[in-house]
């Protein structure tokens, strides 16, 4: 296999948020200059669903963050509004163990690694920076800046095109049934799971490619994959 392309979260990291507890939203709250607790994080609720799609489509959330401050008021960025607003939900953010040496082994193999994630961009290329491994792939493209997300065709058409691959000489790795396993089956390529506890529950049964029951069995897994060119 030449081209091994990455989910995020759930995959390679570990991630734990809260956007729910009235702690959050006073802490929110006192980055803008106007307005109670109740009003931001309704007007916050109100711009994301207006932005909401079920065909596939993604919006960038710096878009929502642009209005709040603008609206509200802010002594920061929006950049740095967003990166405060996630800092105060995230309750954990870590590696998986292993992910800095499976990444690296894998180029030492001659293979290309890629990072393509449902996420937001404003939040997620400050967190690689800060997790270390922002240098460690090929390429990076995230549902935010592409315009859709997984499971959707699109998303995975869209890093095909931006990196000019080929599906079938891809292999995708993650740990969501339907964004995972069968977005990349329906886009094309094989694909390997990884269970862990963001995974999603689904009352269908999916099929699966390749399984991986722990973070060694991936590394084994992955490792011969790419030896095996």
């Amino acid at each position: 296999m030449k081209n091994f392309l990455f989910d995020l979260y759930g995959t390679l990291a570990d991630i734990r948020t809260d956007e729910q507890s009235a702690e959050f939203w006073r802490t929110v709250s006192k980055y803008l200059k106007s307005g109670g607790t109740r009003s931001v994080k309704e007007r916050y609720a109100e711009l994301c669903a207006e932005r909401a799609s079920d065909d596939g489509r993604e919006f960038d959330l710096a878009e929502v963050f642009e209005i709040l401050t603008k609206e509200f008021g802010a002594d920061c960025t929006v950049s740095e509004f967003a990166q405060k607003f996630r800092l105060a939900s995230v309750c954990r953010l870590r590696l998986f163990g292993g992910v800095r040496e499976l990444l690296t082994g894998l180029s030492v193999r001659g293979a290309k690694v890629y990072l393509l994630s449902n996420a937001q961009a404003c939040f997620t290329r400050p967190k690689l920076a800060r997790l270390g491994i922002s240098d460690m792939f090929d390429g990076i493209m995230l549902s935010s800046e592409i315009g859709y997300k997984k499971p959707s065709e699109k998303f995975f058409e869209g890093a095909f095109k931006k990196f000019s691959l080929c599906p079938a000489d891809c292999l995708y790795i993650g740990n969501d049934l339907r964004d995972d396993v069968e977005g990349a089956r329906n886009a094309g390529m094989h694909s390997v799971y990884i269970e862990s506890e963001q995974s999603g529950v689904y009352g269908q049964d999916i099929a699966v490619d390749m399984f991986a029951e722990n973070r060694p069995a991936l590394k084994t897994l992955l490792f011969r994959l790419a030896e095996e060119g």
